[in-house]
This record gives structure tokens, C-alpha cells and sequence, in this order.
């Protein structure tokens, strides 16, 4: 154990003798558990009420991250989704895989969502319901309706993807929720009443509906998880000799020159093939990653959506995870009743599974064979047969699609407007290719500009005309006197920026605040290396640098910003 003077007013760290502020040791109680057993297991002596300072609990960390297998371990451990350790089994929420800013959820934003159906699920409801509308566009006359609760197989589709943009996580406590979970929603029912595949018709049918009511409930973003017709291979030319629009294209265009944000996904067959409303110049068509559910870049590659050329553009334009997303069930369904029963019999103590067994919903899923086998071999077959479904929860399933990618994408504009209203479409679109992260050894025309970065494209939207950080430079910024370093949030009263290079000590490092909430400083530049740093809020809280990309995990559940500093 290393030694270190005391400083009047600082705490100790009990395991390298570091003196830590007060302020920054409390945050020992929110060490992950994995980290603390780590801790506990090299330093036997060490009691977790103690605490730790911030350098030590790095050293956990990447041990941790040492110990991760290079190859998944879902198979070994009977899991429905890939993992890459024995103390991480679950499903990365959406916010968290893309490090979107928890300071923007997309209030006061709404989002159109032309879908094949919904349902009011609780993840936008309770506490409160930010349905605004629901309409039925399957008729010939789109129909606003007060009720739409009772489930339908045509539901499930537009209820995941419209909880995947915008759903609170209600039913899992906060767990699985949407980047842009304050959101307001309509919801607009697309298709016919001959329950066949959708065509270009419906969706203008719908979509004309959305443009006639846009400004009675304020609709800034329409996302189409749908495609239409396959496009006609011989549509005729314009005299400039460019592809005409069809109808569906011309709408989308419609919607935003009116000032709305369409969002489409670009289809999941893997092939050079866009269909409408994809195909659309102004659309933001969306393709898909699958990150293998991993934070590490090293394990991310293409999903199989589609790609090619829209109406005079290459599509699409970003990519966003389509794959290992947790989305709600379909309440009421046998799907969703199934889900709760098997969670309840793998939390079941064995005299209660015993009993359990007995039930008729027991005896149709698990068979007499299984069942005497012994309890070993029952928990087994329940974890096969949750595999099988998706089950990541009693109330959610794994899902995928460009579908799911599309609403992240929706649900990162949400952010964007609620940081700048004053955005228009374009402005929005050049953001958001410009920020996005181009997967490595991925050709242009599958991935488009990359995949979204909604961290960044929230700090752009800020330094555009009407934002709050208009003309400032990102953070951090490599200045002649040293490095800057810039946050927004109007809501703090102090901020102090701490990390490796200061020991993890605010004093000296105070923020200033020459405007409302923009908090910003300079320090000297620190010697050659790669620093990890965060902002101390009101010394009760503290958060990495959400407008840095570069991140590592820290230990307390979310990430440390990286600083490098070249000799």
C-alpha cells in the first residue's frame, strides 16, 4: 500500500493512501457490485463502506475488462443474447450503448409514428400519458379514436417501435427506456382494412393525415418503420435527366419542407434495394448495426439492411443498433403471459417450483421427462425455452430490425430539438451525418456516414444559430494557453472539473459560468498520456463529458471521458 500526506480537509483512499475529497469519495456507494468483489478479492481487508478513491476503482475496472472473453458466453450460460462475462447478463439499454446525454429525453418534442399498429403500453402512459392522439388510417378516412387498449396482433410492431424511441421504462423500473423518454407521441395506425401488406397508398393516406394535423399538436419528427411498394425499375426521367419522384417520395418531401423530420428505415433483406418512403432525398433513411451487445468497438458490425440508391441518393445516410434491443411485450398475450410465468418459476425457491410444477401452464411447457430429471435440468429447459423467445425480462423481449434502428434515430433528433427548437430538417441531417462514428472496413454505401453519435449531435445542435452554446468550441478544446473545457446545464449551481490530471481534487478547478449555465475553464496542459476526467455537480453528482466521444467504464455504473494529450 502506497503512502501520502494528509491534507487538512481530505479524506484517505484505505487502499493506495491517495488523499480524496470528501465530495468524490462518496461516491463509493455507487460502485458496481463486480467491482467491489474485484476489490474485495485483491485487498481482503478492505470493507466496502470504506470506500475507494477514483484510481483504484479504474484499476478494477480494467481488470474487469481484461477478464472479459473475446467470444460471447450466452450458449455456456443459457442467455437469449450475446455476453462477454459471468457478472454482465443483460441486455445494454439503448441510452447507455449509444452514451446519448441523460441531460435531454425529448420533452416538449413530438414524434409521429406511422406504424401497423399500437398499443397504450405503460412505458408511455404512466406516470404520464404522453399519448396525444391515436388514429386509425386504414380506412378512407383516417379516424381519431379515444380507446385502443385491447391488444391485436397488429400491435405489437408499432407499440415496440414507438417505445423504443420514446418509452420511460416503466415496466422495468427505468431499465429499458428510450433516449427520448419524455417524448409526446401520436400514433397513427397504417395499412388496410384487408389486414394485406402495406402499400405506398396507405402510407400516404396516413402520412397526409400527420401534414394536415402537424402544427395542431406540434409534430417535429415522423418516423416510418414501414416500406411501401418496390419501386417501378423504368420511372421516368426529369429533364435534368434525375429519377422522378413517385407519390409516396413527393409526401415524404411535402412533410419536410413543412418543417418535420422524417425518419425511415431502410429494410432488412441485406440488399441493394430502397423502397419508398426510404427512397426519399430528404428522408433520413436509417440502416442497421449490431453491436453484439458490447460497448467495445472492436465487436461491432453491419446488420443486414439494405442499401443502395434512393431517388438521386446514395441510402442510407446513418446507422443505428438493429439488434439485441429491448422492447416491451404486447400485454394480455400469451407471449407476454408465457414470459411472466417462466420468470416466475426461475425466481421460484424450490418448494415453491415444485408447486408450480403442478399447474397445467407448468405441464404444457416443461415435460414429465424434464420434470424428473430434477430441478437442475427444469431451470434448464425454462432458460432454452426463454431463449427461444427473446425473454429478457417478465416484460421485454429482445428485438430487431431497421424497424427499432429508425426510432433510435427519431428519438436522437427528439434530444436535438429540445436542445435547439430552431433546427430546421437540413440542419438536422447535417448534424447528424457529420457527428456520426463510420464503422471501420465498412463501405460508404452500407453504412452511410456511420453510426449515430447522439452525445455529439446534441452538443452541435447547441452551437447552431438559437442554441445555447452558439459559436463555442466542443470540449474539449486544444487552446494556446492550455485546454478548455465546456458544459451546459442550467440546472447546476457549482461545477468542478476533476480527473487524473488533478488528482481527482475540484479545489482550484472550479467551473465558471460567464452565462446561465454555461460552465466552462482552462487548464494548463497536462504532460503526454490519456487522462480520465468528469464534471462534479453541485459536489453531490457527477457525470463524463457528454460531449466527448472518446469514454471508458469507471466502475460506478456509467463512463469516465478520456483526455489525450500527444507529446
Amino acid at each position: 500500500m502506497s503512502t501520502s500526506i494528509h491534507t487538512p480537509n481530505l479524506s484517505v483512499c484505505p487502499l493506495c493512501g491517495r488523499a480524496v475529497d470528501p465530495a468524490v469519495l462518496q461516491f463509493h456507494l455507487g460502485i458496481e457490485a463486480r467491482i467491489a468483489r474485484i476489490l474485495k478479492s485483491n485487498h481482503p481487508e478492505w470493507a466496502q463502506d470504506a470506500g475507494a478513491c477514483p484510481e483504484c476503482i479504474a484499476q478494477a475496472m480494467q481488470q474487469a475488462s481484461n477478464e472479459r472473453s473475446q467470444s460471447s458466453l450466452h450458449e455456456e450460460l443459457v442467455l437469449p443474447f450475446p455476453v462477454y462475462s459471468r457478472d454482465e447478463t443483460r441486455i445494454i439499454p439503448t441510452p447507455v450503448r449509444l452514451h446519448a446525454n441523460p441531460q435531454y429525453s425529448g420533452e416538449r418534442v413530438t414524434i409521429a409514428f406511422l406504424d401497423s399498429g399500437f398499443y397504450p403500453h405503460r412505458d408511455l402512459t404512466r406516470p404520464t400519458n404522453r399519448i396525444l392522439c391515436y388514429v386509425d388510417a386504414t380506412g378512407n378516412q383516417p379516424v381519431e379514436k379515444i380507446s385502443f387498449s385491447q391488444p391485436h396482433i397488429s400491435s405489437w410492431h408499432g407499440m415496440m417501435t414507438s417505445c423504443v424511441a420514446a418509452g420511460n421504462g416503466f415496466m422495468s423500473e427505468g431499465l429499458y427506456r428510450g433516449i427520448a423518454n419524455c417524448a409526446n407521441v401520436v400514433l397513427v395506425k397504417t395499412g388496410n382494412r384487408r389486414g394485406r401488406r402495406i402499400h405506398d397508398k396507405d402510407i400516404q393516406r396516413a402520412l397526409a393525415w400527420v401534414i394536415k394535423n402537424q402544427h395542431r399538436y406540434n409534430i417535429r419528427i415522423v418516423n416510418l418503420s414501414l416500406g411501401g411498394d418496390a419501386p417501378r425499375l423504368n420511372s421516368p426521367l426529369t429533364k435534368e435527366g434525375r429519377r422522378a419522384l413517385g407519390e409516396l417520395d413527393e409526401l415524404v418531401e411535402e412533410a419536410v419542407a413543412r418543417g418535420m423530420i422524417v425518419v425511415a428505415a431502410s429494410g432488412n433483406g441485406g440488399i441493394e434495394r430502397i423502397i419508398p418512403p426510404a427512397s426519399a432525398p430528404s428522408a433520413i433513411t436509417v440502416g442497421g448495426l449490431d453491436d453484439q451487445n458490447s460497448l467495445d468497438r472492436r465487436h461491432h458490425r453491419m446488420y443486414h439492411s439494405n442499401y443502395g440508391r434512393g431517388v438521386n441518393t446514395l441510402k442510407p445516410e446513418v446507422t443505428a443498433p438493429a439488434i439485441w434491443l429491448a422492447a416491451p411485450m404486447l400485454p394480455k398475450t400469451s407471449v407476454h403471459n408465457e414470459a411472466q410465468f417462466l420468470w416466475r418459476l426461475e425466481r421460484a425457491s424450490d418448494e415453491e417450483l415444485a408447486r408450480l410444477l403442478q399447474s397445467e401452464d407448468a405441464q404444457a411447457r416443461i415435460s414429465q421427462k424434464t420434470m424428473r430429471e430434477g430441478t437442475a435440468e427444469v431451470h434448464h429447459a425454462i432458460r432454452r425455452r426463454m431463449v427461444e423467445q427473446k425473454f429478457i425480462h417478465p416484460h421485454y423481449q429482445h428485438v430487431d430490425g431497421t424497424s427499432f434502428a429508425a426510432p433510435i434515430v427519431s428519438s436522437v433528433v427528439a434530444q436535438m430539438l429540445e436542445a435547439n427548437p430552431r433546427l430546421s430538417p437540413a440542419q438536422v441531417k447535417q448534424i447528424l451525418v457529420a457527428t456520426a462514428n463510420p464503422l471501420d472496413n465498412v463501405p460508404f454505401e452500407r453504412q452511410g456516414y456511420g453510426v449515430v453519435n447522439p452525445a455529439r449531435a446534441v452538443a452541435a445542435a447547441l452551437r447552431e444559430p438559437g442554441g445555447a452554446l452558439e459559436g463555442m468550441p466542443f470540449s474539449p478544446c486544444l487552446i494556446a494557453r492550455g485546454i478548455s473545457f465546456y458544459y451546459f446545464d442550467k440546472n447546476a449551481r457549482t461545477v468542478a472539473l476533476v480527473g487524473r490530471f488533478n488528482n481527482w481534487n475540484p479545489r482550484g478547478f472550479q467551473m465558471r459560468a460567464p452565462s446561465t449555465g454555461i460552465w466552462q475553464i482552462t487548464i494548463p496542459q497536462p504532460a503526454p498520456g490519456v487522462y480520465s476526467y468528469k464534471f462534479l455537480i453541485d459536489n453531490s453528482r457527477w457525470t463524463n463529458d457528454p460531449e466527448n466521444s472518446s469514454t471508458v467504464e469507471d466502475g460506478y455504473g456509467g463512463f469516465n471521458s478520456l483526455l489525450a494529450v500527444s507529446g
